[in-house]
Order: C-alpha cells, then structure tokens, then sequence
C-alpha cells in the first residue's frame, strides 16, 4: 500500500506538477466593442494573432495591385500590433494566407515577401469562398516572444 502510495504520489509530481506551473491563456491585446474576438491570445511565450484584413474602402475600389495594397495593409497592422506586445516580424513562426482567389497568389507573395527578407516563418497559403468585409485576403500570424 505505502509503495502504491509512493508510486502513485511520484507520479502525479512528475506529470501533473509542470502542467500546473504552465501559465494558462490570456488576452494580450482586448477586442474592440462590438468585435467577439480578440486582435492576441498569449500562452506563456506564444502569441496566437487573429485574422486580420486589409481592405479599405481604396482597396476594395482597386482592381489591379489591389491584393498588394491589402496585403501592405495588413503587414502594417500586424508590425503594430507586435510592437505592443513588444515583438517584430520575426518573432513570427507560422503565418495562414486565406485568398479568395488563388491567381491572386503571386502578387500576395511579392507583397509579403518584402517583409521576410530572410528567416521567413512557415506558412499555409488556401484559396477560400470568401472573406469578411469583402476582403480579398485574410492573414493569421503565431509568435513566439523570446
């Protein structure tokens, strides 16, 4: 009995103990009224950053470069956003591309590639049936804060 006790009590210090000491989720930036989402949730020295669009109502009137215009947009947003969390872009480890087009595709890149211009982060480029505010392009970031 003192053996299961001890086996059972060793056990529990050795996986439940540093899931404890992990710091839970937090809201590192607070959403905007009327917006159910928040702009970055942080896990310990993980930033999860929300989609963000880059439409305006230039953008959404463009029809050539108008991906590339957007695509500035959000890079801007998100260099912003970094800095108050006290990042830059690379900090950034995995990017998500949504893009209602998927011709679309090399003026994204050429427009987001500007911003990596070494050490990009991995990303997922998809083609989706649509975007929020009538967006052509969506971008989602994870960083980690060293």
């Amino acid at each position: 009995m003192k053996r299961t006790t001890f086996v059972l009590a060793f056990l529990a210090a050795f996986f439940v103990g540093p899931v404890a000491a992990q710091e839970g989720p937090k809201i590192a930036h607070g959403s905007v009224a009327g917006r159910p989402y928040s702009p970055a949730v942080q896990v310990g020295n993980i930033f999860w950053l929300s989609g963000k669009i880059g439409a305006t109502p230039e953008t959404r009137a463009m029809t050539e470069g108008r991906v590339a215009a957007e695509t500035h947009n959000i890079m801007g947003s998100f260099q912003e956003l970094l800095a108050e969390q006290g990042m830059d872009l690379s900090n950034v480890v995995r990017a998500v591309v949504y893009l209602i087009d998927i011709a679309d595709y090399a003026e994204m890149n050429e427009a987001y590639g500007s911003y990596f211009l070494s050490d990009a982060p991995s990303r997922v480029t998809v083609a989706v049936a649509g975007i929020v505010a009538e967006s052509a392009i969506e971008i989602s970031f994870i960083a980690v804060k060293n």
